[in-house]
């Protein structure tokens, strides 16, 4: 019994020997209830003694309303019983823990998006999906893909990821990054030193680092910049620009099942729907057939089966020859003419040494059904890129040809030559 119970019992008890108590006199005198008057006169003595006794409970349990240690069994304390969520005076509503299975699965979910897991893994997920009725997630699940926003850090991590600057760090990471826009990577990299000297770096700034470094380091993410961007990660390991960083990295290092990991990533992180979600996609899909994930059988199919192949080379202008520096990205694009939209083949490598020879094919298309088979007439686009990212930028090397027919089955010679400002 808790003390409500206790407190509206001992309030019965209370009630039926005052009542005896205020009517025993009168009852006494009564001809048909003489024989009341037989009972002993410590009766009234126990009654007043019970008031006393119900008086000091009642003190020391309080009004059983403004108990909330007898709440009912699943409320919180603090929260009256039965108001309803947004009513006036009712107390903010508390969150209920997640259930075995929520918790389980953002666990599965955390674990796959740091790049662990394997294969079971994944069909583990997809199954819990199914379970938890979201079809299309496990759709996901099943092409080793994470819906968008799943697999976030929490606890610490999630804590790491925000990290409060002082005025002074503030400061310091406003100015690098004004000094990496402007390119004096010099600069920067000295800012962002004295902001990880005072432990104020974030996870954008690891990878803004990173990005400076690299710039510094001959365009190439390996060695300091990969541990800059680790840094990033274990703060944020959804981080975009850090996940696009490092499956870059990856690439340049010829580790290409992890750069496909990477890439995987990263379009879940930002979900299908992003700028950025096609050309992620042939990214990953260059790793893939580099990886021996089934992009050479698609070339040999298409080859087999008469698709058209353009083979061809990059060549630099004279007047940029040693102006172009080694390890920058280089994105070799096909263009429909006649039908404006994604490209119909992409090809990306690193630049080297010059010329570099290239091959588009139909397994390169971003859509299926546009490719280079079906295009027509195409212009073929060379062009490097300091970030890595599809998109043109200032100080990017590009070069264009004329209109071509892809499958004249000519040797193509793209010239760089241009400077975009």
């Amino acid at each position: 019994m808790n003390s409500g119970n206790t407190f509206f019992f001992a309030a019965g008890v209370l009630a039926t020997v005052a009542l005896l108590f205020a009517v025993y006199p009168w009852l006494a005198g009564k001809p048909r209830l003489a024989m009341l008057s037989g009972l002993p006169r410590w009766v009234p003595v126990a009654g007043a003694a019970a008031l006393v006794a119900v008086l000091v409970l009642y003190i020391k349990l309080g009004s059983p309303q403004l108990n909330d240690q007898d709440a009912t069994p699943g409320t919180t304390p603090g929260t009256a019983s039965g108001a309803m969520a947004g009513e006036p005076g009712a107390a903010p509503a508390q969150k209920q823990p997640a259930g075995p299975m929520d918790s389980a699965v953002s666990g599965l979910e955390r674990r796959l998006a740091a790049g662990g897991g394997a294969d079971g893994d994944w069909e583990l997920l997809a199954k819990s999906y199914e379970f938890m009725g979201r079809p299309d997630d496990a759709a996901l699940a099943r092409q080793k893909r994470l819906p968008a926003g799943a697999g976030a850090a929490a606890g610490p991590l999630a804590a790491a990821a925000a990290v409060s600057l002082s005025t002074e760090g503030t400061k310091l990471a406003a100015a690098a990054d004004a000094a990496r826009s402007r390119r004096d990577f010099a600069a920067a990299d000295k800012l962002y030193a004295k902001l990880a000297a005072r432990n104020e770096m974030t996870a954008d700034t690891w990878a803004d680092y990173a990005d400076v470094a690299a710039s510094l380091n001959g365009r190439s993410l390996l060695g300091t910049p990969a541990t800059y961007l680790g840094n990033a990660l274990r703060l944020n390991p959804q981080h975009p620009k850090a996940l696009w960083l490092q499956a870059s990295m990856q690439h340049e290092a010829r580790q290409y099942p992890a750069a496909v990991s990477s890439w995987q990533r990263l379009a879940a992180a930002l979900g299908p729907n992003s700028a950025d979600a096609k050309v992620i996609a042939a990214n990953l899909a260059e790793d893939q057939r580099l990886a021996g994930g089934g992009g050479g059988t698609a070339t040999a199919t298409a080859a087999a089966a008469g698709g058209v192949i353009v083979r061809g080379e990059v060549v630099l202008a004279d007047a940029l020859k040693g102006k172009v520096p080694a390890g920058l990205t280089l994105f070799i694009v096909a263009k429909s003419v006649n039908s404006p939209g994604p490209p119909v083949a992409i090809w990306r490598t690193t630049t080297g040494s010059w010329p570099v020879s290239f091959q588009l094919d139909d397994s390169q298309a971003m859509v299926p059904s546009r490719n280079l088979s079906s295009a027509g007439p195409v212009t073929i686009e060379a062009r490097t890129s300091r970030t890595g990212q599809a998109m043109p930028a200032a100080g990017d090397f590009q070069g264009v040809t004329a209109q071509l027919d892809p499958a004249a089955a000519k040797p193509v010679r793209i010239v760089i030559q241009k400077v975009i400002g």
